[in-house]
């Protein structure tokens, strides 16, 4: 009686352990696939130019700039068009310094840019959570006295209207209090902080589909800039200038 408990019971775990194995194997092919056609459609489609306006009377001098796999718009902190510290006041930032002049401004996945100051921070939960578009996003805003010269960087001229666009891009993503202001999110983890930078709740969830870097070349698009058809990486958008 006990053998042949024991010999359905190996019959269950047999059947179990295949059908288990066919699913790992179909599922792997189904991801590799997938990400083989993710990668090819990101290096056609960020070939693809989406072509912008130079105006002649272009005057406001913004920056792109690589940190990593990650891209900013570098913008003057003040103009007539906009004070950025209003947006994203000094007295969050560590530092809390009034001499800088430029502003870096870049969106992304919440929990990555909060708890991820190194990919070796990197876990499985926060990685799935980014990809898949089911965690929250956030501004990151930087302060910087000048450009930073070790790291790759595209200089634009805007037009006052062409500003105007990307100000409200911007000024659109960002949640905002029933007063009308930003929302802070206090750092815990201080790695992810250098002084003078801060973290605010944004609109929109991250995705392989809507990355930091898409995220940037829509605001290209917005404020009629070259840019890509699409990209989720930062390549794409330098590609597009020659970088």
């Amino acid at each position: 009686m006990k053998k042949g408990k024991n010999h359905r019971l190996k019959t269950v775990l047999g059947k179990a352990g295949k059908i288990l194995r066919t699913f790992s194997k179909w599922f792997s092919i189904l991801l590799f696939s997938y990400l083989c056609i993710y990668f090819i459609l990101s290096f056609i489609l960020s070939r693809i130019t989406v072509e912008g306006k130079n105006d002649p009377k272009s005057r406001i001098k913004i920056y792109l700039m690589k940190s990593g796999v990650h891209t900013d718009f570098v913008l003057p902190i003040k103009t007539d068009i906009i004070d950025w510290s209003k947006s994203f006041p000094r007295e969050n930032t560590g530092f809390k310094d009034s001499t800088t002049k430029l502003i870096a401004i870049g969106w992304g996945d919440k929990n990555f840019y909060m708890n991820t100051p190194e990919w070796a921070d990197l876990t499985v939960k926060t990685a799935v959570f980014a990809m898949t578009g089911l965690g929250s996003s956030a501004i990151h805003a930087t302060y910087h006295y000048e450009i930073l010269s070790d790291r790759p960087v595209i200089q634009l001229y805007l037009s006052l209207k062409q500003y105007k666009e990307l100000v409200r891009y911007i000024q659109h993503q960002l949640v905002l209090d029933k007063q009308g202001n930003t929302v802070y999110i206090p750092a815990k983890n201080k790695l992810v902080v250098s002084g003078n930078d801060a973290f605010y709740a944004a609109n929109n969830r991250y995705s392989m589909v809507l990355t930091c870097n898409s995220w940037i070349n829509r605001g290209l698009k917005a404020c009629h800039k070259r840019a890509c058809l699409w990209t989720p990486f930062a390549g794409g958008i330098f590609y597009q200038y020659g970088k």
